[in-house]
């Protein structure tokens, strides 16, 4: 329920600080007043896209804020946890504020918010009809919601049994396709895998080759430095006078002293087992340079295999080990698309038991909704006669979705009106008339009532074209909805405002050299002047006041019945 409603330089409001309450409020006031500017500023609240004209002349921005009883919607608690944010002590502020430089901001709790998660919120929260697009009922999206709504008795249980069946399906067919949609998407899964284990089974890689493949490729890029560094490396160990040579020389010279002393004796120990290190590490370096033959084709065949190593990598792992174990895990995957002969058999047999009695549900509940449709139509057709629309029609047209199961049956649902005799029946959205929109999405309120979860309802002046005993009408079903929603209607019809539980008066003045707007909420004392005022009556007017007295005390006594 929106409890507090707080408008700031919007239009002709400067400053609006409204406290709401349940039950039926309206607002009336003479054209131009300013009562539809209070309408945009809840639409904005709402997550309608914001003008800058909405911005009061001369003002850089304008701020609404409301503040929404939540305490008893868990839904949207719930969609608020989904968004990151904590319901305060049952309580959701929304505030929106618009500048001249065309920037907006939407805060709920405090926390910005995009306006296409913002009405995902306000749509659980306030319906507005009459000169606004925030309609629920003319999105068919919402109607199979409306039908199941209607009769949720009868048509609960059905829908719980088509959600288990198709839930049962859902695993068997998961089971099958390996978590694809379709035996196709899964066949198709097999041929890839095949070919990804294929590709990477035939270039028989083993994890350190890369490092092998670029050691081999380096050495061979670099032959002719290699030679040249392993042939002046041997001449200076083994050639004429070489590092070999020389330290026999030294050992031979320390061997013919090593007995006078030993330290001397030691010092031979060491140097010859040094000479003997030098000697193989002389031999070591003649072999490489003997045995070096870098045959430039060599060089291609490496640089073709890193190509081939690199591809893989690109495709499957940044590392060749990431590579293989990707194969390992496809050779899994496919093993499991692959698998038993007899298992797929017993679950292939599972899968169309499952969708034999899911058709057999599903049957039932569109049998169910179809029903409910009807009956709905029908008491909605007798609510629209009493309110002006006696030859409307009403009927709705079901639809099957597809040939697959879906967890919420197999039924699309749309509404549909004639709104005149010999008028073909149209989907609600096709409604041109403001007024006669207004009446059908009152009749429908009226019929909906106890099902409607919205708590909100918003009419703006969808007393468009009709008046006396109709109004009277339209003020009486409005007050039977406010008994189990917060209802607030704009309206210029006394008939209908002699119903209101609170009645606030929009007006305007001069002010500072400014037009500005002010609602004033009426004391029960001060309601027949202003239903006078609307009447028609000029000035102080006994009569008219005494008449909608009158309207007063019959609404009150009026059966919601």
């Amino acid at each position: 329920m929106l409890e507090r409603l707080l408008i700031e330089n919007v239009a002709l409001i400067e400053k609006l600080d409204l406290e709401l309450s349940g039950g039926f409020t309206v607002l009336t006031g003479e054209t131009g007043a300013g009562k539809s500017i209070i309408i945009d500023g809840i639409n904005l609240i709402l997550g309608s896209r914001g003008s800058r004209e909405l911005i009061s002349y001369g003002k850089q921005k304008c701020r609404v804020e409301g503040i929404f009883d939540i305490s008893e919607k868990p839904a949207v608690i719930e969609k608020l946890a989904e968004l990151g944010i904590e319901p305060d002590e049952g309580r959701m502020s929304i505030m929106r504020e618009l500048s001249v430089s065309g920037r907006s901001l939407c805060r709920v709790n405090g926390v910005i918010l995009p306006l296409a998660s913002l009405k995902e919120v306000t749509d659980m929260l306030v319906d507005v009809h009459g000169q606004h697009e925030h309609q629920s009922l003319l999105d068919e999206e919402n109607h199979l919601g409306v039908t199941d709504a209607f009769m949720a008795e009868e048509i609960s249980p059905l829908k719980d049994s088509v959600r288990s069946v198709y839930e049962e399906y859902s695993a068997v067919r998961a089971k099958l396709n390996s978590g694809f949609l379709s035996e196709a998407e899964r066949e198709r899964r097999i041929d890839i895998l095949n070919y990804q284990i294929n590709e990477i089974d035939k270039a028989a890689l083993s994890p350190d080759e890369e490092d092998r493949v670029k050691e081999e490729l380096s050495v061979l890029t670099n032959a002719e430095r290699i030679t040249g560094g392993l042939t002046a490396a041997s001449d200076l160990l083994t050639g004429e006078g070489g590092a070999v040579q020389a330290l026999k020389r030294a050992v031979d010279e320390l061997s013919a002293i090593g007995e006078f002393s030993p330290r001397y004796g030691e010092l031979y120990s060491r140097l010859g087992d040094l000479y003997y290190e030098v000697e193989d590490a002389a031999y070591s370096v003649r072999d490489l340079r003997l045995e070096a033959d870098f045959d430039p084709r060599r060089i291609d065949e490496l640089e073709t295999r890193l190509d081939v190593l690199d591809g893989l990598k690109h495709k499957y792992g940044s590392t060749l080990g990431e590579v293989l174990r990707f194969r390992d895990e496809a050779a899994r995957e496919l093993e499991e698309l692959t698998g038993d002969a007899s298992k797929r058999e017993a679950l292939e047999k599972k899968k169309k038991e499952a969708l034999a009695r899911y058709r057999e549900s599903a049957a039932k509940l569109t049998a169910a909704r179809k029903r409910s449709a009807e009956k709905l139509c029908s008491l909605a057709e007798e609510q629209l006669k009493h309110l002006g629309m006696k030859k409307a029609k009403l009927s709705a047209s079901f639809t099957v979705i597809d040939d697959e199961p879906h967890e919420n049956g197999a039924d699309a649902v749309s509404l549909l009106l004639s709104a005149n005799e010999g008028e073909p029946l149209k989907p609600l959205s096709k409604v041109a008339s403001g007024g006669e929109l207004s009446r059908i999405m009152l009749a429908l309120k009226t019929v909906i009532t106890d099902a409607d979860e919205i708590p909100t309802l918003i009419f703006d002046e969808v007393d468009t074209g009709i008046s006396g005993s109709t109004a009277n009408t339209v003020g009486l079903r409005m007050k039977r909805i406010a008994s189990k929603h917060q209802v607030l209607c704009v309206t210029h019809l006394p008939q209908i405002a002699a119903f209101a539980d609170t009645h606030f008066v929009v007006s305007k003045h001069e002010e500072g050299g400014r037009t500005v707007t002010n609602v004033k909420r009426l004391e029960e004392g001060e309601r027949p002047a202003e239903l006078a005022r609307i009447m028609g009556a000029q000035g102080e007017n006994a009569a008219a006041v005494t008449h909608a007295e009158e309207l007063i005390k019959k609404a009150s006594e009026a059966s919601l019945n």
